[in-house]
């Protein structure tokens, strides 16, 4: 989570951290992105706006590691997580098991803001930043500096969305058993299906766009292995306490009528 303080010099981020960001230090980083004309463009952009800025690529997470193993830790670490994502792939998946590779390395996430959930899930994991990919090199530069000695860099956007969930999310009830797999956010989604919300008020409520919204009911759907809405909220309490299930079962009637 950013604290605050001293901004990035951007209206689109939001940033604090010890230490100069501009001190023009010798910092080692490493850039960890699959596709070669974003990795490569970035690496020389970075490296030619900033000398000092010693940047190593890794086009794979196993070379990443490799390089991590065989040296010194990077100050920081720049991960393109969509490149790393398979087709069809979930890019929170894909978040966690990068989250869990650097160990305490600082790590910063590129989102190009399709996947809404991405900076809160990152923030969640302890990653240290998420950089948009609408910013110039001169914020991705300093973005980089700031979490290397020790900041968060996380745009501005997310940190009001963020506020947002905390307030639709602060009165909702325990998950059901049933929806142990599922995420937070999708647990909050579940939720309102339970009260018969339409995706529209979901996304409302949870300061996502409606598409988004659509995009969690699926995963949910695929998740409990329901065919609809009202399958997936009866299979996610139906491990739930017989006055429980009672209740589910007289908000799916309510919602019918």
């Amino acid at each position: 989570m950013a604290s605050s303080g001293k901004a990035v010099p951007s209206p689109c981020a939001a940033a604090r951290g010890p230490g100069a960001v501009n001190g023009g230090r010798g910092i080692a980083a490493l850039l960890l992105d699959e596709t070669p004309l974003t990795r490569e463009s970035l690496s020389a952009g970075l490296s030619l706006r900033d000398p000092s800025l010693k940047l190593r690529t890794a086009a794979s997470l196993g070379e990443a590691k490799a390089m991590l193993a065989a040296g010194t830790p990077p100050a920081v670490v720049l991960c393109n997580v969509v490149s790393l994502t398979p087709p069809n792939g979930n890019v929170l998946a894909t978040l966690r098991d990068v989250a869990g590779a650097f160990g305490g390395t600082p790590l910063v996430v590129l989102s190009d803001g399709e996947e809404e959930d991405l900076p809160l899930e990152a923030s969640r994991l302890g990653v240290r930043g998420c950089l948009p990919t609408n910013v110039g090199l001169a914020v991705a530069q300093e973005a980089l500096r700031l979490v290397a000695s020790g900041g968060t860099f996380f745009p501005s956007p997310f940190l009001h969305r963020l506020l947002q969930r905390r307030e639709a999310t602060e009165d909702d009830p325990p998950a059901p058993s049933g929806a142990a797999a599922l995420t937070a956010r999708q647990r909050g989604v579940l939720q309102r299906l339970r009260e018969g919300k339409s995706n529209r008020v979901i996304a409302q409520e949870l300061g996502i766009s409606e598409n988004t919204a659509k995009v969690h009911v699926r995963g949910i759907l695929r998740a409990l292995g329901a065919s609809n809405r009202a399958e997936a909220v009866r299979k996610a309490w139906q491990s739930a306490e017989p006055a429980a299930q009672e209740s589910v079962s007289r908000d799916l009637n309510r919602n019918r009528d």
